[in-house]
């Protein structure tokens, strides 16, 4: 179903949750509004995800997002599918580079006729660019990579929620099933207690929620050899 165009120009905001993680997958949040939701976004306390407290409220947040933005879509790219694209030559900024157009792929066959596509700092921009010139439904909107972009567009803040709210519901999943693990950041002692406990009782690695092409796994390896 293609939604009614209410006020104003349309815009696409996409950031990233869990890229810097070891444990679990990297998510991708897009949302598409227009002037008169981004002031309704703003009214209702939308913002950077970063600045919630409280998962409650984050949860909460990403359900309004959900229910009143034109289309948003949020995209999981896990451990086992970030460790293939990495052996296929694939690095993570140009995996990042293809989630965001997929995801603007997703909203814009709902909310057709944006014009603007804002995108918090990466790397792979040259790539992202060239993905949207090379689609003809996209090769006129306007692409915008900004850092700290979630803090200054309400469309790129209501991603960055959808992105944190969906990583840490995955998260949570895999503690359910493999354990606590931590946060999943090579940072965080939990972390790293915890995949040298698992190597030492397994000898292995689960592929599906693990990013084996970490220089921290080899040297784990190496160090329990």
């Amino acid at each position: 179903m293609v939604v009614k165009i209410l006020a104003g120009k349309i815009v696409a905001g996409a950031d990233e949750a869990g890229r810097g993680l070891i444990v679990g997958p990297m998510v991708i949040g897009v949302c598409a509004i227009d002037e008169e939701m981004s002031i309704k976004f703003r009214n209702f306390g939308i913002k950077d995800s970063k600045k919630y407290t409280t998962t409650n409220k984050l949860h909460a947040h990403a359900d309004f997002i959900k229910k009143n933005a034109l289309a948003w879509s949020v995209k999981v790219l896990s451990a086992e599918v970030l460790n293939n694209f990495n052996k296929s030559g694939m690095s993570m900024d140009e995996a990042e580079a293809y989630a965001f157009f997929r995801g603007l792929e997703d909203v814009i066959k709902k909310a057709p006729g944006i014009t603007d596509y804002q995108v918090d700092n990466f790397q792979a921009k040259g790539k992202l660019r060239s993905l949207l010139q090379d689609n003809p439904k996209m090769k006129d909107i306007k692409l915008i990579i900004l850092p700290k972009a979630d803090a200054k567009y309400i469309s790129v803040g209501a991603g960055s929620i959808l992105a944190r709210d969906q990583s840490l519901k995955e998260l949570t999943k895999i503690r359910t099933k493999y354990g606590d693990f931590g946060s999943g950041s090579t940072s965080d002692r939990k972390t790293i207690t915890w995949l040298k406990d698992h190597y030492l009782q397994y000898r292995s690695w689960p592929d599906e929620i693990i990013r084996t092409y970490w220089k921290t796994i080899t040297n784990i390896e190496n160090e329990l050899k």
